[in-house]
């Protein structure tokens, strides 16, 4: 299933506007939990991007000592 930039940008400001609300302005634990989800992912992505990072970067240097 893939979906367009369109419907991704909705979902993602649909996500945020819910877990402002539920967390900032009524808090409930539904809003804390869905703050957690989203320090979670974004820990999730700086990690998987330092991982990509260094992957291509060992990749260059074996492909430049090779040469």
């Amino acid at each position: 299933m893939k979906i367009n930039k369109k419907q991704f940008w909705i979902l993602a400001i649909s996500y945020a506007a819910v877990t402002f609300i539920l967390n900032n302005v009524l808090h409930t634990a539904i809003g804390t939990i869905l703050m957690q989800l989203s320090y979670l992912a974004l820990a999730t992505g700086v990690i998987l991007c330092i991982y990509k990072l260094l992957k291509i970067s060992i990749k260059q240097s074996i492909y430049n000592r090779k040469k």
